[in-house]
Order: structure tokens, then C-alpha cells, then sequence
């Protein structure tokens, strides 16, 4: 299984000015399997940034492309009406006890706005058959609305586990925009209770974004025995990088004795784009 991980494309005010059609060439020429894009499709979840998005991923030559929310889009009361609309309609998993959330704005009350859907929350699954094997891809939406800050409401990990435990697989990953294990300023605030929900169902590997760098990590648990990894891809295309480089990360022949993890950096030239590759 051939992974193609990209994140933050913020179009709008932050994306950069390069020549998206070489970042789609170079994209399309990985041949990947699926494709898991971390979040932050916006800059300030706006109708024409999400067209933006949905325009330029759509551009994506891959049989499986899964993208989540990140800080960026949930800054509007009708972000999840623009994602919906512009990215992904499936279904999307309901908390198990309403009476019970804690994470704020979960549920928009219908008094105060005129919204086709009340429901904030973008967490929903996804499942591909890869090399005969079937491929569970949990999107876990880690935003606050409103705020760059993170937090998991834990009636929706309940009700992940419940969905999870019906369905059989082989491999499962885990989509997050905040990162579980490493942060920065604007951290997932209860990331020990998602850390948790990946040990106890199985998750073999998490994929984020948010802080525009680069970090690739592996957790042991020493108490029960389990671990995962974390890849933590940076910025693929914003105007201001302050700690590293825009980039895509792609890894062959994933969770195998062969595997091989490959770090594009891109350079905004003043005609056109270095590609700078490096192999992990």
C-alpha cells in the first residue's frame, strides 16, 4: 500500500502563489494508493475557498482520497455546511449521549440560525480494500469552533468504538488535524484520551497536520503492551513557513519490512517549483 499524505493547503489569503498545476503533476506522478489530506483546506472556512479546495483536489488522480477538517475551517457557523457541500456527504457519526458533550458547539441550537444541519461535528469512516486487505481510515474531527485549540469530545470516541467494533478489517489508521504526541501553541487539550482510543482499538498508525512541520514518531505502551506511529506532515501549500518547508510525504509499501518514506519539500521559485527529496 502506497500512502500519500498531504495537509494544510489553506487556500484563500494563506495559500502561496506557486503554480498549483506542478504541485498536482508531482502529486499525481506518486501513484499512491490513497490519499489522506490532514485538514485546513481554508483559510477562513469561506464558500469560495472551499470551491477552491474542492477544485484542486478534485484534480487528485487517485482511486481513494479522504480529507478532514482542520482549525482553519470550522472558523465559520457554516463550516460544516461548506465541507459537506464541497468535500465529503457521507455519513457521519452521531455522539452517544447528547446529554453527556462537553466540547462546545457539537450541536448549533436551530433558534438562533437557519442552517440545513445542526450538527458541527465532521467524524465519520471509511473503508477500501488495498492489496487485499481491507483498510479502515477513522476521520476524527479534533477542531473547536471558533479556535485554533483542539479538543475530542469523548460521547464521539464512544461512538467511534461502537462503529469500529462492528466492522471487520485488517489495517486501521487514524486522521487527526492536532497532533496526539508532539504540539505547539495551540494544542489538542485532552489528546491522552484519544492516545487511549488508539491503543484500545487497534490503530496502527495516526496522520496529522496543523503546526506546518515535519515530525514522525512511535509510542510503546508499556502497560499494555500495544504501539503506533504518528506522521505529522507539514504545510503543503502556505505563503509563510517560519520552522520548515512546504511539502507532501509518501510512503511505500506502508507498515511492511520494505517500507520506504520519501519527504518532498517544495521551493517557490520565481519560475516555478524545486522538488527536493529526501528518503527516510
Amino acid at each position: 500500500m502506497k500512502i500519500l499524505h498531504i495537509s494544510d493547503i489553506h487556500f484563500g489569503p494563506y495559500h502561496w502563489a506557486a503554480d498549483d498545476a506542478l504541485v498536482l503533476d508531482k502529486l499525481n506522478a506518486t501513484n499512491a494508493d490513497i490519499i489522506l489530506n490532514t485538514g485546513d483546506l481554508t483559510s477562513d472556512s469561506l464558500e469560495d475557498e472551499f470551491q477552491a479546495a474542492q477544485k484542486f483536489l478534485s484534480k487528485l488522480a487517485c482511486p481513494h482520497l479522504i480529507s478532514i477538517m482542520g482549525n482553519h475551517d470550522k472558523y465559520s457557523r457554516r463550516s460544516h455546511e461548506m465541507f459537506r457541500k464541497y468535500i465529503y456527504d457521507g455519513e457521519f457519526i452521531q455522539p452517544k449521549n447528547t446529554a453527556k458533550i462537553h466540547k462546545n458547539k457539537v450541536y448549533i441550537c436551530p433558534k438562533t440560525a437557519r442552517l440545513e444541519n445542526y450538527f458541527t461535528e465532521v467524524n465519520y469512516i471509511r473503508s477500501f480494500e488495498i492489496d487485499k486487505q481491507k483498510i479502515l481510515v477513522i476521520c476524527l474531527d479534533t477542531n473547536l469552533f471558533q479556535c485554533d485549540q483542539g479538543k475530542v469530545d469523548e460521547q464521539i470516541l464512544a461512538a467511534l468504538e461502537v462503529e469500529i467494533r462492528a466492522i471487520k478489517f485488517d489495517r486501521a489508521l487514524l486522521m487527526t488535524h492536532h497532533s496526539l504526541l508532539s504540539t505547539d501553541d495551540d494544542p489538542l487539550i485532552n489528546s491522552k484520551r484519544v492516545t487511549d482510543f488508539v491503543l484500545r482499538a487497534g490503530i496502527e498508525a495516526t496522520f496529522c497536520g496543523h503546526t506546518h512541520e515535519l515530525d514522525m514518531v512511535e509510542v510503546s505502551d508499556l502497560i499494555r503492551g500495544n504501539k503506533f506511529r504518528q506522521f505529522m506532515c507539514g504545510s503543503l501549500s502556505s505563503v509563510n513557513i517560519p520552522r520548515e518547508d512546504n511539502m507532501f510525504c509518501t510512503y511505500d509499501n506502508f507498515g511492511t519490512p520494505e517500507e520506504i518514506i520519501t519527504i518532498t519539500r517544495m521551493h517557490q521559485l520565481e519560475r516555478g517549483i524545486e522538488f527536493v527529496e529526501t528518503v527516510v
